[in-house]
């Protein structure tokens, strides 16, 4: 009977022993498996970092590139409105510079048509000055025949 004691003494112990190896291997397991989701869970908050930071950079990108391709456009409408503020001006500048021309063309124009109208009020004013000299001729030569 001791024997029997003995042997469930012993086999009491083996399975103590037995629950506390399996007990730390499971802890050592559990440790080993909460590392690993460590592990994992800082690798994929990197993986989201980095996926993050890409989408940042590239949205940048693409802000960056709306934004060059908005000021090319907004250039290339300044420019054309130059252009046409150019041709507006120079149109501007033939129109006046024609009317300018017409009006010097007018002005001679008038200068010598009053040049003309000058020069035959003055050949009537000569003619009319030969008519008086004449008929004051004939008045002393009747006044001369008179005395």
């Amino acid at each position: 009977m001791q024997n029997m004691t003995r042997v469930r003494v012993l086999l009491g112990m083996l399975s103590v022993l037995m629950l506390v190896v399996f007990a730390a291997g499971c802890g050592s397991v559990y440790d080993q498996t909460k590392q690993e989701a460590k592990k994992k869970i800082e690798a994929k908050k990197e993986q989201v970092k980095k996926e993050a930071k890409k989408k940042v950079e590239a949205k940048a990108q693409q802000a960056k590139k709306e934004a060059k391709k908005e000021a090319t456009d907004l250039q290339k409408q300044v420019n054309a409105k130059k252009q046409e503020v150019k041709k507006e001006i120079e149109a501007g500048q033939k129109d006046l510079k024609n009317k300018v021309d017409d009006l010097k063309k007018k002005v001679e124009t008038g200068q010598e048509d009053l040049k003309k109208k000058v020069d035959g009020v003055q050949k009537d004013v000569n003619d009319l000055q030969k008519k008086v000299d004449e008929l004051l001729k004939k008045v002393d030569a009747q006044d001369q025949q008179n005395q």
